[in-house]
């Protein structure tokens, strides 16, 4: 039994040529694997379910479409992609939400092995201050009743990182963020990169690696990958050269997992 899957979270960026960003995924992908991508317009999904039949694509704007009122910032879906040996169970988007179509869950079937998966994405403080903080709390909400057993994020968030949630801060002045990141501690869900790594310390202000640059800010890590800590982490690296030579503005984290199966014994009586 394959009791591995490689989760890659990644933030393809708007712009840019998706060919080639997809090139780049795909020639990283083997075995058993979940992919979770933020930043994907109509037209890139339409070429992803065209060029890749093989696998599972879920969609979020296909639960919430774009009204011919909405904005190019209802455009940009959250998307799933599994490889065709992994089974979907349910999958949806959080209703609760000020921005639904940035949200994504997927509850699916590994070789008899549940996981429940969640891809988000975080508005902007900049353009939305207020409802940044809104959506976070909405975030913390579904977590708290979905249990993920993966979340893949781009969060716009820390302030400042760090290898402890305790630790970090943040832009959000309604404080939905804090309260995300500490239900996913609560959770037990881990920071993959930091647990796989073992980070115990890092300097002050400093982000722990890239993920992100931003104009008049720098490098950030803005995208995290959380994980069931009950899943033995075999690698986890965010490929932040490659991925902004491929063509995006943001690190591709990949990592890969074994999936402990719980195994039942029957016992027979004595002959």
């Amino acid at each position: 039994m394959n009791n591995k899957i490689q989760v890659v979270n990644w933030n393809i960026s708007y712009m840019g040529n998706h060919e080639s960003k997809l090139d780049f995924l795909f020639s990283l992908l083997h075995g058993n694997y979940c992919v979770l991508l933020q930043e994907v317009k109509p037209h890139v999904y339409e070429y992803i379910k065209s060029k890749y039949q093989d696998n599972t694509i879920i969609y979020s704007l296909n639960y919430r479409t774009p009204s011919k009122f909405d904005s190019d910032a209802r455009k940009l879906g959250v998307m799933i992609i599994l490889s065709k040996n992994i089974s979907v169970k349910e999958t949806g988007i959080i209703e609760r939400n000020v921005f639904p179509d940035r949200t994504l869950y997927a509850t699916v079937d590994m070789n008899g092995k549940e996981l429940k998966i969640l891809a988000l994405h975080s508005i902007t403080g900049c353009n939305y201050y207020m409802a940044k903080s809104v959506q976070y709390d909405s975030f913390a909400e579904f977590i708290d009743s979905y249990s993920p057993d993966i979340i893949g994020i781009d969060a716009n968030e820390p302030q400042i990182d760090s290898y402890d949630i305790e630790k970090m801060k943040f832009f959000d002045n309604g404080k939905g963020a804090k309260i995300f990141f500490h239900e996913v501690k609560n959770k037990g869900l881990c920071d993959t990169f930091v647990k796989y790594k073992n980070i115990a310390d890092c300097e002050e202000g400093k982000p722990i690696t890239v993920s992100h640059n931003i104009k008049r800010k720098g490098a950030v890590r803005y995208d995290f990958l959380f994980s069931n800590n009950d899943f033995t982490i075999t690698s986890c690296e965010y490929l932040y050269d490659k991925a902004i030579k491929a063509g995006s503005d943001h690190a591709a984290i990949v990592a890969e997992f074994i999936i402990w199966f719980c195994i039942s014994f029957v016992h027979l009586p004595d002959i």
